[in-house]
């Protein structure tokens, strides 16, 4: 479990980010809206990951708080932005983050940024103390050392030097090195070939600082930054008065260097330059399952993965070839149980008397972060519920195959099925979300031994899948195998006590013929899987080139409505919402239109289900909700009385965790009153999911705005859902008002939603009121407000606030 920083200044973002996190098994130390409370709360409570907003409050964004909570206090940081803009992503790279996600993303990218972050962080904290333990190591070593800066001042002296020297570090930092190291018969070279040390044993004489002499023999190298470039110099010495006196002295400090080494928490091995292993200590063993005994009496090439021992001499050859002094890499390891770890080797070439010697080995265990990593790409390329490729899998799969295809002599044919399920979100709605997945699973199960080994099964999301088809012959061919699986999916699926049966659409496209790339060839597919719907679902349907002309004007009208808002080409109409009696405007309904350069003034009838098809219905909807708010608050009084303005929600606005924010923003930046703001939303909208939809209802309602449900009468109408939602107006679709004067079933399902409004105290407005007749029942009904042509026409905004300063 991780302890997690939350840095949002969106409160009910931060909430669900909360949520999400804990759902996942962390902790949530805090949350923080600004830079400085986030800097305060990670000092304070140094979580192990901090997930940080680019856009938060104050002066200081997200990633001038994620420098000193990275830099100073080590945590790592993964920024969480809707920005992905080079700028924005070049500012935050320099911070050197720990993951960057876009929004929305799906939790199990959440999921495995965080538990990459953790690990790194813990990685990279190992590096810290194992850099500690070394510089820890270096003060405890009987060698005095010695280093100064480029212009010969000392930086460091370790204890056996103030020892020696008589000089303490104090003392000693800042003057020249020569007046420290005062060696009598010894002048140390300046540099060596290859940056080799500049050595002697026992052929020197230093006098110390209280002027006694003693015997030494020393070494020193330059310091060098990544580069070459020189930093310094390292001086190492020691008296060696008492071993060339006593034998015994050299035996203890053997003794001493052999525990040092026996007791490393690194695995270490001494190995002869021709690979047999002289030395190894405890961790070592340990390490690969043997005892030393056994690792004496072989090579370290016979420990090796046999994959792997080609590779290990090349690294070799360098390291003795080169001039290095050491050289890193990472090879697989085989146990003494049969087992294979990986393992990160550090070799050091070792020399005696200027000439190579032996290699040390250190050795740390891999395989972990080795596992962990391949689970992070498996995860990356699968889908977690049906163990299907992803959308990522696949299109390293397609690559793959046109590639291979292109490389062909023989032409080669790919064939690409696009399928869903039909009504597939019936079955989620009506026997719920377990009983769905399951459904995915078992379908995927059928394709998976539906297919030939060599062929490619996806799952893109939801319900859709994608089949690729290496080597087939033609759209005959292809034809077959779709109607196999569309039959194999159609088996009946037991489910508890029911049997449950699922048919299954499907769009076929086939490279080179359609397109010479994955995206090419699914939109092609995909054109044909709408065409498969349209015919009435449970059906094949090839890609043919008399649907490329409505597949392009798709494209074309998604390629238009980008930017549109920001050209000027959307603009909001308005049709009055009156009171049925006193026939007086209460509100307002805002309409979009789309000025297309090309074919004038369109409704949403003729673009809306691409935008919401793309996506792009989310920034539309937003700028529909801060413009109509902007409009409204420039309307003049009607009778002392502000008029309300109603913004329709799409599925997918309604649908979005940005919703509540986005309408926040657009009160607070037009100054309008919350209770002016109706925001209307379909009644088919809230029965997909009744949960999650009071959960944005109830966000809302705290804003102050007032909920519509609109086209009411038009789905499965529920006394218990509009006790749940509680809205405070119902919106009658113009359907049912069209026939309530000839069609007696219209007229009751009125007088059905007016006697329902006035037992809930809830509002009605009847839409699509047209003629005098149709006023007059809807008065006689009791129904309180009408909207449509016999009182006003819709209206583009200007004329909209002319006709009422008129009226």
């Amino acid at each position: 479990m991780a302890a997690v920083l939350i840095v949002e200044d969106e409160a009910i973002v931060a909430l669900d980010l909360s949520n999400q996190i804990q759902d996942l098994g962390h902790k949530v130390v805090g949350i923080a809206d600004n830079a400085d409370a986030a800097v305060r709360l990670a000092t304070q409570h140094r979580p192990d990951v901090v997930l940080m907003d680019v856009v938060i409050k104050g002066d200081r964004d997200g990633i001038e708080a994620a420098r000193p909570i990275q830099n100073e206090l080590g945590i790592p940081v993964i920024f969480l932005t809707a920005f992905s803009d080079t700028q924005t992503v070049d500012r935050a790279t320099q911070v050197g983050p720990f993951g960057y996600l876009n929004k929305p993303f799906q939790i199990r990218e959440l999921r495995a940024a965080i538990q990459l972050a953790v690990y790194k962080g813990q990685m990279e904290a190992g590096l810290r103390e194992s850099e500690q333990w070394f510089a820890s190591a270096l003060r405890c070593v009987g060698d005095g050392v010695v280093a100064s800066d480029e212009d010969g001042s000392v930086r460091f002296m370790n204890p056996a030097a103030e020892r020696i020297t008589g000089w303490t570090l104090a003392e000693a930092v800042g003057k020249p090195v020569s007046q420290i190291l005062c060696f009598a018969s010894f002048d140390m070279e300046p540099s060596r070939p290859g940056n080799e040390p500049a050595s002697r044993e026992f052929g020197s004489v230093m006098v110390t600082r209280s002027g006694r002499t003693i015997r030494t023999d020393e070494s020193s190298a330059p310091i060098h930054d990544r580069w070459g470039r020189e930093l310094g110099r390292v001086t190492a010495f020691r008296d060696v008065s008492e071993r060339i006196r006593t034998e015994q002295s050299l035996r203890e400090s053997e003794q001493r260097f052999r525990s040092a080494f026996d007791h490393a928490p690194t695995g270490m091995a001494l190995v002869a330059l021709d690979g047999k292993l002289e030395q190894v200590n405890k961790a070592f063993c340990e390490l690969l399952g043997y005892d030393a005994r056994k690792l004496l009496s072989t090579t370290q090439e016979r420990l090796s993965h046999p994959e792997d021992r080609s590779l290990e001499r090349q690294h070799l050859h360098r390291l003795f070839g080169s001039g290095l002094s050491s050289i890193q890499f990472e090879k697989r390891y085989r146990r003494a149980d049969g087992s294979t770890i990986w393992g990160l080797v550090s070799v050091s070439l070792l020399r005696q008397w200027e000439r190579p010697w032996r290699y040390l080995y250190q050795v740390s265990d891999l395989t972990e972060r080795r596992r962990v990593e391949a689970e992070l790409a498996r995860l990356a390329h699968q889908d977690s519920l049906t163990g299907l490729a992803n959308r990522a899998g696949l299109s390293q799969e397609a690559e793959r195959l046109i590639t291979l295809a292109g490389r062909s002599r023989a032409p080669q044919q790919i064939g690409v099925i696009y399928m869903d399920l039909d009504r597939f979100k019936q079955v989620n709605d009506t026997l719920g979300h377990e009983v769905g997945d399951r459904l995915l699973q078992v379908v995927a199960d059928r394709l998976r031994t539906s297919v030939r080994e060599g062929d490619c099964v996806a799952r893109l999301g939801g319900d859709e899948f994608v089949l690729l088809l290496p080597e087939v012959h033609g759209e005959a061919d292809v034809a077959a195998i779709a109607e196999k699986l569309r039959q194999q999916v159609q088996q009946p699926i037991a489910f508890e006590d029911n049997a449950l049966l699922v048919t299954t659409s499907m769009g076929v496209s086939l490279f080179p013929r359609d397109g010479g790339d994955l995206t090419t060839l699914l939109r092609c597919a995909d054109s044909a899987l709408y065409e498969a719907k349209a015919e009435g679902r449970d059906s094949v349907q090839m890609f043919h080139h008399d649907m490329l002309a409505r597949l392009q004007e798709r494209f074309a009208v998604e390629r238009g409505l980008r930017g549109a808002a920001e050209r000027g080409e959307l603009s909001l109409h308005y049709q009055a919402v009156m009171s049925i009696g006193g026939e007086q405007p209460v509100a307002a309904e805002a309409l979009l239109r789309w000025q297309h350069p090309e074919r004038g003034l369109l409704s949403p009838a003729a673009f809306f289900d691409i935008a919401e098809d793309s996506g792009l219905s989310l920034g539309i909807g937003s700028w529909v909700v801060r413009r109509a708010c902007q409009d409204a608050m420039a309307w003049p009084e009607i009778g002392g009385r502000a008029l309300a303005v109603c913004v329709n929600l799409s599925s997918r606005q309604f649908r979005s965790s940005q919703l509540v924010g986005e309408v926040a923003s657009a009160l607070r930046e037009s100054g309008l009153p919350p209770h002016r703001l109706w925001l209307e939303i379909g009644e088919k909208q809230l029965q997909v999911s009744s949960g999650q939809s009071l959960a944005v209802l109830t966000a809302l309602k705290s804003l102050g705005v007032q909920i519509v449900i609109d086209d009411f009468g038009t789905g499965y109408s529920s006394l218990a859902y509009l006790k749940r939602f509680a809205p405070m107006t119902l919106k009658i679709d113009r359907s049912v008002v069209s026939g309530i004067v000839d069609d007696p079933d219209d007229a009751a399902i009125v007088r059905a939603v007016i006697g329902i409004a006035r037992s809930l105290k809830v509002g009605v407005v009847a839409k699509g009121v047209e003629t005098a007749a149709q006023r007059d029942l809807l008065e006689s009904e009791g129904c309180a407000g009408g909207q449509g042509w016999l009182y006003a026409p819709t209206r583009s905004a200007a004329d909209f606030s002319e006709w009422l300063r008129l009226h």
